[in-house]
């Protein structure tokens, strides 16, 4: 599915957007993005509704919700969590490694989720607020498949991840000082997909999600006029995933200037 809603009526960002989705309709294997300006109405993407197993890319909103309680909860950051020895999990982070720490504030929690993307430390922050309360909490927001599966991970899609990120924009602008410290813990985490370059080097408060064949990166360029950046795929098939996202990223950045110029 081709989604656009914009007031673009020029003929070379029409072309631009012709040959993106051609470039995503010669892919084997399921792929989406989606674009939205936070700024003005613009607003594109393919495959907006088909959903894809999250994987680490929903991790920022129980970070998010948690931010939002602590605004009128001074002491909720600073609270100390428990690890037993089950709660180290396997996968993504560096909890794991030492576990002859077993104590934790939930600020440390939350940095670790974002930053190292740890596995251990995200699923204790989802049985802190419960996978119940976050469930709702995304689904408030107007998503449709918050959390669905079995697991603390569930489904995604683009137009629920362009839900999340708006909301998440929203927050930031209030520059509150959690909210400046929630995206600084989003900002240049240790790993990520999408080169700077391809985004001309600007701030990018993201977060990926990588398993099996799952390879997401999502999140807001600050450009001149921040958008939203979403990229989903499911790519078996592809040698090259990260070749891949980086590619899309790029022509949509481009997009994202031309529609900007013309304004």
């Amino acid at each position: 599915m081709i989604k656009m809603v914009s007031a673009i009526s020029n003929i070379k960002l029409k072309k631009r957007l012709y040959y993106l989705n051609k470039f995503l309709l010669k892919q084997n294997e399921k792929v989406a993005y989606a674009y939205k300006s936070l700024k003005k109405d613009d607003i594109f993407a393919f495959n907006f509704d088909i959903c894809f197993y999250s994987a680490s890319a929903i991790k920022f909103l129980v970070c998010l919700l948690i931010y939002e309680r602590a605004e009128n909860d001074n002491t909720l950051l600073d609270q100390k969590i428990t690890l037993s020895q089950d709660d180290f999990k396997e996968g993504s982070g560096t909890l794991k490694n030492n576990k002859n720490v077993r104590e934790y504030t939930i600020r440390e929690l939350i940095y670790y989720t974002l930053k190292e993307s740890d596995n251990t430390a995200y699923i204790k922050l989802v049985q802190f607020v419960t996978k119940e309360k976050l469930k709702e909490y995304g689904l408030s927001l107007g998503a449709t498949h918050t959390l669905e599966g079995k697991d603390s991970f569930g489904i995604v899609n683009a137009s629920d991840m362009v839900i999340y990120l708006t909301h998440l924009y929203d927050y930031f602008q209030k520059n509150t000082k959690l909210s400046n410290e929630l995206k600084n813990n989003m900002i240049n985490p240790t790993y990520k997909i999408v080169s700077d370059k391809n985004i001309d080097n600007k701030i990018f408060a993201r977060k990926y999600g990588s398993f099996g064949i799952a390879f997401h990166e999502v999140g807001i360029v600050y450009a001149e006029n921040p958008y939203i950046l979403v990229i989903l795929t499911q790519k078996n098939e592809l040698s090259n995933k990260t070749k891949y996202v980086n590619k899309v990223a790029k022509k949509i950045n481009k997009i994202h200037k031309l529609i900007n110029k013309k304004r």
